[in-house]
């Protein structure tokens, strides 16, 4: 009875996990994979990002996707529990 709306909810899932998974593989976020297991032993302080108008950009569209997919949560569940 249900069945179409978690299938829709868990398809909208895997869709967004695969658009960030793909942005990641763009970006470059899995790089260097050797150097990050040894990352935890150096004594030096990291030096801190200068943060760009790109990544100001990037973080407040994954704000506003993880809003938005937050309230499309509550939507359907209230659609689900209170007109059906």
């Amino acid at each position: 009875m249900y069945y179409p709306y978690f299938l829709t909810y868990i398809l909208t899932g895997i869709g967004i996990g695969t658009v960030v998974f793909i942005w990641a593989l763009k970006t470059g976020q899995f790089t260097e994979q050797q150097r990050a297991r040894f990352l935890a032993l150096e004594d030096e302080p990291l030096q801190p990002a200068a943060v760009s108008l790109k990544g100001r950009f990037e973080f407040f569209c994954l704000f506003f996707l993880a809003i938005a997919a937050i309230v499309a949560s509550i939507a359907l569940i209230g659609y689900v529990l209170f007109f059906h």
